[in-house]
């Protein structure tokens, strides 16, 4: 969910998974791409002209394809996650959600169907704003673990010094192997190396308040 001109994610995965794809982004039409182009040669950015081959070469493959559908509601142009689910009958659905924002009208659905998947990639914009919301979310994934966690530092911070804009990675539990002990985190790197990165500050909980506490591993 969510595409804009950066499909690099769905191409590692296929190359890693021999699955089905399917990318739904309502904005990314023949209008996008002549908006697009006239861009990139306005800011002499050659190199981005051969984008549209790219696009047209990948989302021509089997089993890869890309619906110019809102995600959202179920109306014209539009459609939910429940309507989704209703087509896509699987039970081991890997969900990635990049729509600016109109996350926060689906969430309610991806916990009520938690079931349906087995991993969600999901950016989160306006945490200064939808933190409860966020809380709420991440509750009802009650039977998945949050492996992911990274701030997004071309969205800024509020005045706090928090991020506005953070990325997340929930696998369910019965996908997950043991953490090994010392085992190390990776070292990711920042969104974009032209502004400073930003440090997750975490709040204290009294582990001892809680009588089976949720393991949850974050990188």
């Amino acid at each position: 969910m969510g595409l804009n001109d950066d499909w690099q994610f769905e191409k590692e995965f296929r190359q890693l998974a021999d699955v089905g794809i399917v990318c739904f982004d309502h904005s990314v039409t023949w209008k996008f791409w002549l908006r697009y182009y006239v861009e990139q040669i306005l800011r002499l950015r050659w190199g981005r002209l051969a984008r549209y081959l790219d696009y047209r070469w990948f989302f021509s493959r089997p089993g890869v394809e890309h619906r110019p559908i809102r995600i959202g509601y179920d109306q014209p142009g539009e459609v939910s996650v429940r309507g989704l689910l209703k087509e896509f009958s699987d039970d081991n659905i890997f969900l990635k959600i990049d729509i600016e924002g109109s996350e926060y009208r689906i969430l309610d659905d991806i916990v009520k169907y938690a079931d349906r998947f087995t991993s969600i990639v999901i950016e989160l914009h306006d945490v200064d704003i939808h933190r409860e919301r966020i809380c709420r979310f991440v509750e009802g994934m009650s039977n998945f673990s949050i492996v992911f966690l990274h701030p997004n530092n071309f969205g800024g911070t509020d005045d706090q010094g928090d991020p506005l804009v953070i990325e997340m990675c929930l696998v369910r539990n019965d996908l997950l192997d043991p953490a090994a002990p010392g085992e190390t985190r990776p070292e990711l790197p920042a969104n974009t190396s032209r502004l400073p990165d930003i440090e997750l500050r975490f709040a204290h909980v009294d582990t001892r308040a809680t009588a089976a506490p949720r393991r949850d591993r974050t990188a």
